[in-house]
């Protein structure tokens, strides 16, 4: 029989979930029929409020996963990604529960602490300097917020993941929440394809602009979500075999596995994306010391017989995969290929020569990110002062709102000298934490620790001499330094020189100019 309690429980439970089934009904129905942003923030809150027990109690895992995941939460009000609001939630909770238990502990690493701290204060002095920061989504007449809260919420990231170490007994999961929760991406690439009832995910995961028109091909059309997906498969396989692993004899169908996924991220036709891969196998194989093996040979002959069928075959790929491979000069591709691509470069580098004279003026005090109603004018109607002529106008407004494709430009204009300060120092924090863990951290730990430190060594190429954003390579070196102080406890340190004792003099071995003597 059902007791008192139990029996007043459940009434409590129907009194509540009925009215709400029935309230929710009702405003999905007006969704269907208006789908304005103050239905769909009702709903949003009210799922927020039946999952905040869930989320209080796994914030920790539902932050790391949710870092990494491309969903946006359409229900508030500029539709900010996933991670953003995860990473405030979880921060908030830790700061919480720190408050009222003091064994939870943050993890510790001025090291890196103080430079955050830094960069947080300069990007703040600098927008109050620069006309503030305003949120042209929530009604305010100067914009360029989205990029000071980026930064912010990228700082705070650090935060929330070294609120916690990661148990040992866990870290499998953890590596699996981590690397492959961007496998949703491809989702936005199937917008054309996706029937009427489930069209309701493109809320979650808006379609991705190449598919907009509906007119989709397959090795012709740029699926950039399809490559990030292939892209996080890759990653997790380095991390959990390393290259070792992969290429071992033993396992032919991970390294089969491997290559598939390797092929598809071309399905995005990015030059950076063949770039960056083959900076991180190289760096993976080196840091792994597979040079010292007889890998070395079977890599030199894997790659020289790539090459050999390339160079026949290339005009042959599909078009995104060769425009990719526009960056091997030798090869013949599609000239629309090496046009496309082409394009492109030439509207980069006609921006940078127009604006790095103009970077002198901003070195004390830069731009900052606010955009007021001029510019946003002048967005629209493609007219950018010192660029319009040149450019193609659908990339002007990028130009304007500091969207360079260059990490040093991205950096000088808005923040000056002290922003690329700011730079360096979290890059050279990141890169310090990177290698010692990856020199002296646990060998259970040591895919992992690897390919982060090859993971910091590209992102520092690739802001200075391929693609660069100050906003998001900020957020970028706080996530690799907090993924690695999560997993690994701690900075680590190289092990104490153990020395044998003499029992009879009970004397150290004696080291030149430095006589050591125990007291008796």
């Amino acid at each position: 029989m059902t007791n008192s309690a139990q029996a007043m429980r459940m009434l409590i439970t129907y009194a509540i979930c009925i009215p709400l089934a029935i309230f929710m009904g009702f405003v999905m129905t007006e969704v269907g029929n208006n789908p304005d942003y103050s239905n769909l923030f009702v709903i949003g809150i009210v799922l927020a409020v039946l999952v905040s027990p869930i989320f209080i109690k796994w914030h920790y895992p539902i932050m790391v996963f949710g870092i990494g995941c491309p969903m946006v939460c359409f229900f508030l009000k500029g539709s900010p990604p996933l991670w953003q609001v995860v990473t405030i939630l979880s921060l908030g909770i830790a700061i919480i529960e720190r408050a009222i238990n003091s064994e939870r502990r943050f993890i510790k690493a001025s090291v890196m602490t103080w430079p955050l701290l830094y960069t947080l204060a300069m990007v703040f002095l600098t927008a109050e300097l620069t006309g503030g920061i305003g949120l042209k989504a929530l009604g305010g007449d100067v914009g360029g917020g989205k990029k000071y809260l980026a930064l912010f919420i990228g700082i705070g990231m650090y935060f929330a993941l070294t609120s916690r170490p990661i148990p040992k007994e866990k870290r499998n999961l953890y590596v699996v929440l981590f690397f492959l929760a961007g496998a949703p991406s491809f989702i936005s690439d199937l917008f054309p394809y996706l029937p009427s009832p489930l069209n309701y995910i493109n809320f979650l995961f808006p379609p991705s602009q190449n598919v907009l028109n509906g007119d989709v091909s397959v090795g012709i059309t740029r699926l950039g979500s399809f490559a990030q997906t292939a892209g996080t498969v890759v990653n997790l396989m380095l991390v959990k075999y390393g290259l070792r692993g992969i290429f071992s004899s033993q396992r032919p169908l991970r390294f089969l596995l491997f290559c598939t996924m390797m092929a598809l991220t071309m399905l995005g036709g990015f030059r950076l994306t063949l770039i960056s891969y083959s900076e991180t196998i190289l760096l993976l194989f080196f840091l792994e010391g597979l040079h010292r093996t007889r890998m070395l040979l079977v890599f030199m002959f894997g790659g020289i017989v790539c090459l050999t069928l390339l160079i026949p075959f290339a005009d042959k790929l599909p078009f995104t995969f060769q425009r990719a491979l526009t960056v091997v000069p030798f090869l013949h591709l599609d000239p629309a290929a090496r046009l496309d691509a082409e394009g492109s470069r030439e509207w980069r580098e006609t921006m940078w020569a127009d604006t790095w004279p103009k970077v002198p003026q901003y070195l004390l005090l830069g731009k900052g990110y606010a955009l007021h109603a001029d510019d946003f004018a002048l967005m629209g109607g493609g007219d950018f002062q010192g660029l319009g002529a040149n450019l193609d106008r659908s990339q002007d407004g990028l130009a304007i709102s500091m969207d360079y494709h260059n990490g040093p430009l991205s950096t000088l204009m808005p923040f000056g000298v002290w922003g690329m300060i700011s730079y360096l120092w979290v890059g050279a924090a990141t890169l310090f934490i990177l290698y010692r863990n990856y020199r002296y951290g646990d060998a259970d730990l040591k895919t992992l620790n690897t390919f982060l430190m090859a993971s910091g060594i590209t992102s520092l190429v690739g802001f200075f001499f391929l693609f660069g954003s100050y906003s998001a390579d900020i957020g970028g070196w706080a996530k690799l330094a907090g993924v690695s102080l999560a997993f690994n406890w701690e900075i680590q340190k190289a092990p104490a020189l153990k020395t044998a004792i003499n029992p009879l003099t009970r004397r150290l071995p004696v080291r030149p100019g430095r006589p050591k003597i125990l007291p008796a």
